[in-house]
């Protein structure tokens, strides 16, 4: 649950802070806003696809710890790049955060629901879309407050807070015990 809350901020959190930054302080348009998360979406895309392999294969731990750590390690860069950074490498520095989200999320959620009983994943599940909606609304309100004042500072900190949540949940996720086989579940959302 922790590991869906932490993904959501890091993630919604970015979305709402770039998509400001971009057009606020970098004066693009929302159609240019939107180009500039394309690398991110269509690498989020394909890395949807390989998750449930790196599941199988590595076990649930793996693609959650290295996922996550992943989206902390794109967030620390963008915390600390000028901001005369080109928006096309912007863009490009965007690729780690989708990457890690796509491979993170769907072993949280099988993490999930293989340890309750089948009668109650739809109340895990729910609670596990709570949580993760909770995240996302948290990162927006906090996140808003933060750049009131000071825009590039108060993004800079939401960037931060993102990353040490994140780096949080991903040693966390060391410590899950990797299964004997894959589980049904992951074995479902395989393509």
């Amino acid at each position: 649950l922790l590991g869906g809350f932490a993904f959501t901020v890091g993630f919604y959190g970015l979305v709402f802070l770039l998509s400001l930054y971009f057009q606020e302080l970098r004066g693009l348009s929302s159609s240019a806003t939107g180009l500039a998360f394309l690398p991110m979406t269509v690498v989020t895309a394909f890395m949807n696809l390989v998750a449930a392999r790196a599941a199988e294969r590595f076990g649930a731990r793996v693609p959650i710890a290295v996922g996550l750590f992943l989206m902390a390690v794109g967030l620390m860069v963008l915390c600390v790049v000028p901001q005369s950074t080109p928006v096309r490498l912007m863009a490009v520095l965007l690729v780690p955060v989708g990457a890690g989200g796509a491979l993170a999320v769907p072993a949280l959620t099988a993490v999930l629901l293989d340890n309750v009983p089948a009668e109650r994943a739809g109340t895990a599940s729910g609670v596990l879309n709570t949580f993760r909606q909770l995240g996302g609304a948290l990162a927006v309100a906090v996140y808003g407050a933060l750049i009131t004042t000071d825009f590039l500072h108060g993004m800079r900190v939401g960037l931060t807070i993102s990353t040490v949540l994140l780096l949080v949940m991903a040693a966390a996720a060391l410590t899950l015990k990797r299964p004997a086989e894959m589980t049904t579940s992951m074995k479902e959302t395989r393509p």
